[in-house]
């Protein structure tokens, strides 16, 4: 009896192309394991009077980083600029992804939007999120102070 080698990833990548020819995708159309959309890990710490949201985002760079708050819904996206590879040399091991994320995030409670501060540093996204008395009508995009 011969054993082989069960890769998980391997049945991933056969299971998305079998799902993708169902859907009328072409393989070519698929984007690469690199390319695919990622989720960063996220803490969320609540104080007496805060919500404080940790994202971790290496390589992203304040600049490719979208913050929305609407109501109680925080919504972090953006992306990790492609690096070019050089003809000269070929992967042996990609773990690194790079691309499109998102997290959408359900707050536990009402955040004050207007006095809602953001921190970028070190490839950490800190967000000071301040609780509020009600739940707010409109839709706030915060900024990343570096």
């Amino acid at each position: 009896m011969t054993l082989v080698r069960w890769d998980p990833l391997r049945d991933l990548l056969n299971l998305q192309e079998r799902v993708s020819r169902f859907g009328g995708l072409r393989p070519e159309d698929l984007p690469s394991k690199r390319k695919t959309c990622w989720f960063p890990a996220v803490d969320i710490l609540e104080t007496s009077d805060a919500f404080i949201v940790r994202a971790e985002l290496p390589g992203v760079g304040k600049e490719n980083i979208n913050i929305e708050l609407a109501g109680r819904r925080l919504v972090i996206s953006g992306s990790r600029v492609e690096h070019t590879e050089t003809n000269s040399a070929a992967y042996r091991t990609v773990e690194r992804v790079e691309g499109y994320f998102e997290r959408c995030l359900n707050m536990p409670g009402s955040i004050d939007v207007e006095n809602a501060k953001a921190r970028y540093v070190d490839g950490l996204l800190d967000l000071y999120l301040p609780k509020a008395a009600d739940d707010p009508e409109h839709c706030v995009r915060i900024e990343c102070a570096g």
